[in-house]
């Protein structure tokens, strides 16, 4: 693979904390200092955890600018597919406001659920999306998760083509690439146009999920640093670079294991992983 030129790296908050879903206001701020510290360009905070640390989305905003540190991608969409459509309208109008309040330029859209309603009703729910992020100046990209309605590449890209939105991408997680049904999807990968590959999500898996561990439990516990697993980087990544995208390049480790050392230690070892993956 030839060298990756970016000098963008954004931390993942959750990837510092044992448990990304308590997070006291220490927790949070040293983070925050760990990743500038480390040489990050930016991070992105969930921003439901604010609430848990005491501070709101101005304070966040001040202390990145204070550190130097970018907030590129707000995470995430959740009720885009909600029937009560005036909820769904108001989640996006809220993470919008958290986005630009960030200075951020990409929302992510996920969905938790098993199974989706009919294909032509998420697309329309996907444009929905789209166009509300695009009048406040933002790009969405789907990510898929593999436990889910979309659990895969040709899944998060049919909904982007029935949609047909300008600002619409996809976020590729390297280990949502790995555990995808099927696994790797290299052929399909190649097909997407380089302007729809917006944001990859930095991240390692093993070769197989043990038969006594819950595939949504691993993601949020034990994922490897990038290079320590199966995940082939040289083609994924290459096929992502060469395409000539230029996507926001996003560490996350979930790994109780490698967060339990501390941020200040395990910052620099995710972005020393990275580094070595992008080559």
């Amino acid at each position: 693979m030839s060298e990756n030129t970016s000098d963008e790296l954004v931390m993942s908050l959750g990837t510092l904390c044992v448990n990304p879903f308590e997070l006291s206001f220490d927790q949070l701020d040293s983070s925050l200092t760990a990743t500038a510290d480390a040489g990050y360009t930016g991070i992105s905070v969930w921003p439901f955890v604010l609430g848990m640390a005491g501070v709101d989305a101005a304070w966040l905003a001040d202390r990145l600018q204070e550190l130097q540190l970018t907030h590129p991608v707000a995470e995430a969409a959740f009720g885009w597919l909600n029937p009560d459509r005036d909820a769904a309208a108001a989640e996006v109008a809220n993470l919008s406001e958290y986005a630009n309040a960030m200075g951020s330029r990409e929302l992510v859209a996920v969905t938790m659920e098993a199974t989706l309603p009919p294909m032509d009703d998420v697309a329309a729910c996907f444009r929905t999306l789209c166009q509300s992020a695009a009048d406040a100046g933002l790009g969405v990209s789907v990510e898929f998760l593999p436990w889910t309605g979309i659990p895969d590449l040709a899944t998060a890209w049919e909904i982007l083509q029935r949609a047909d939105c300008d600002n619409s991408g996809i976020m590729v997680d390297t280990w949502h690439w790995f555990r995808q049904p099927g696994g790797p999807n290299p052929d399909l990968l190649r097909q997407i146009p380089p302007e729809k590959l917006r944001v990859v999500q930095l991240c390692d898996a093993a070769a197989e999920l043990p038969d006594d561990v819950d595939i949504a439990i691993e993601t949020m516990t034990a994922r490897l640093l990038p290079g320590d697993g199966a995940v082939d980087f040289a083609e994924v990544l290459g096929i992502i670079t060469g395409s000539g995208a230029t996507p926001i390049w996003f560490p996350e480790v979930f790994s109780s294991a490698l967060a339990a050392a501390g941020p200040q230690t395990m910052a620099p070892q995710v972005l020393a992983a990275s580094r070595s993956v992008m080559v």
